[in-house]
């Protein structure tokens, strides 16, 4: 089975929730299950007020503690916390402990690094009443991390005994799930394979839209794609021109071989979706295999989940990480137009550098990156767009594909970069340019794309005639532009080159 891609030896997954106006974090591992809030809890015999009764859940009787009176009496000042409607239950479970807290709403999850938890201190007088040991800040999110193991340790709490704890633990899904909706259709998914859930914002434009690849979101610092979920699961598309949403980050296997100067363990792709609706462990008497065969966009399927909100469909991770379009989406890192403006006013220093700066597209061919002029660039596809192949010839056509109800001739890149080019690149890189009887349209097939730059031509030196020749094939220019990592990256003319391939035919006739 394929390995799915792993955090850091120091990420610990937590499942955040919204707690009377905070944002509470609690390890995935101890997180069992949520379930819908019922009008009126069965009543619990215990001394602390905050034990507001006890929920049947499956045969078992369940303490529910509201945390909010609970962080109220541990505050230092005693302020009162807001709260929202109460609308779930999370059921948390400690060794053999099992109990319930009050919740307004899921979050998602999120993995937190030593770097981004802050332990706090408490005073001697509150010690009894510690919930919690530290605050965490991270994306767009910031709260506390709460402690089961100090929750049940207040004073006169009451908890049940967990009755899987002393079962065949084989009967339980072997990892916490994250279950949402996307389009009305609810799925799930390991969490295993999840690097964060984002909550909703605006999107930002791709380089060019392709059917999976629709749009950029912020994350970790730099800019991801975000994919149409429908779409990868094989259930038609969302809406066009869709520009806001949550999204779940999900981390992909790298592409073979990883890009140049890549040290990440994984990949990331956000999934657009709508809300996250569930997240905890599920009894294996929750699951139905699904026969592979049976629906559309199966590939994707274990089978049936039930969850409190009702059934979803509970993707493979290892398949989802597997994908090849994802796995090679997953690298894409485009930097933030803001942090790209400090670093080309350091590089440049002046107002009339900025404004000569143009959009490249940065992609790779083998071992080497190159770039291109992005308003040349109409679309990218991912290469498994069904080609026919046509015979060789001068002008260095491999087949025609159809593209937004266009026949467009794929070139060789071998007639421009020679032998380092590629003829089985994962992305085809469709140009456009003008000519008298219409734009004109050409497909190059590359290895992996990179990032959009905006970035000033640079020209440079050239050794020799033969060197130019060899590097620089008639009709295109020898430009550079410097990345910001500080490499050189030559600049192509791509929809120059296919001028000159297409009208080579014409010119032999002559």
């Amino acid at each position: 089975m394929t390995a799915i891609p792993q955090p850091g030896a120091h990420d610990t997954l937590f499942g955040l929730i919204r707690l009377a106006g905070l944002c509470a974090a609690l390890p995935v591992a101890a997180i069992r299950e949520v379930v819908p809030c019922p009008p009126q809890l069965d009543p619990s015999p215990a001394s602390r007020a905050d034990i507001l009764g006890a929920l049947e859940l499956r045969g078992e009787v369940i303490p529910v503690i509201d945390l909010a009176r609970a962080l109220t009496s541990a505050s230092a000042d005693g302020g009162e916390l807001q709260s929202d409607d109460r609308s779930i239950i999370v059921i948390l479970r400690h060794e053999q402990h099992i109990f319930a807290v009050l919740a307004d709403g899921i979050l998602g999850v999120m993995p937190l690094t030593a770097r981004e938890i802050s332990p706090i201190g408490h005073s001697a007088a509150n010690e009894g009443e510690r919930l919690f040991f530290s605050t965490f800040r991270v994306e767009t999110h910031n709260g506390v991390v709460l402690d089961p193991a100090a929750i049940i340790a207040l004073p006169s709490m009451v908890t049940a005994t967990d009755r899987s704890a002393r079962k065949d633990d084989t009967r339980q899904i072997d990892e916490p799930i994250l279950a949402f909706t996307v389009a009305g259709l609810r799925l799930a998914l390991p969490a295993s394979c999840v690097d964060a859930s984002l909550p909703r914002a605006d999107l930002l434009p791709t380089p060019t839209e392709t059917e999976l690849w629709i749009a950029q979101r912020e994350y970790k610092g730099a800019e991801i794609p975000v994919i149409d979920t429908l779409h990868l699961l094989g259930h038609g598309s969302l809406p066009e021109g869709r520009r806001s949403g949550a999204s779940i980050v999900v981390r992909t296997q790298l592409p073979v071989p990883a890009p140049p100067g890549w040290t990440e363990p994984f990949g990331l792709v956000a999934l657009l979706i709508d809300t996250v609706d569930d997240i905890g462990r599920f009894a294996a008497g929750c699951f139905a295999p699904l026969l592979q065969d049976a629906v559309s966009g199966a590939s994707f399927s274990r089978g049936l989940l039930e969850t409190a909100e009702g059934a979803a469909l509970l993707l493979d991770a290892h398949k989802i990480a597997a994908h090849d379009g994802l796995r090679h989406l997953g690298v894409i890192r485009n930097q933030p137009e803001a942090t790209k403006t400090t670093v080309q006013s350091v590089q440049h220093g002046n107002a009339a550098a900025r404004s000569a700066e143009k959009p490249f597209l940065v992609f790779s061919v083998g071992d080497q990156r190159f770039s291109t002029p992005l308003e040349a660039v109409e679309e990218i596809l991912l290469a498994q767009t069904a080609i026919l192949p046509m015979p060789a010839g001068h002008s260095g056509m491999i087949g025609l594909f159809a593209s937004r109800g266009n026949c467009v001739p794929l070139l060789d890149l071998t007639h421009v970069l020679g032998d380092a080019a590629t003829r089985d690149g994962h992305y085809i890189i469709v140009t456009r340019s003008d000519h008298p009887h219409g734009l004109r349209r050409a497909g190059f097939r590359v290895d992996e794309l990179h990032s959009v730059d905006r970035k000033v031509l640079q020209e440079i030196g050239r050794k020799s005639a033969d060197d130019t020749a060899r590097r620089n094939p008639s009709g295109l220019p020898g430009p550079t532009i410097r990345l910001n990592d500080g490499h050189a990256c030559s600049v192509l003319d791509l929809a120059g080159a296919a001028e000159r391939l297409l009208n080579a035919p014409a010119a032999t006739a002559a």
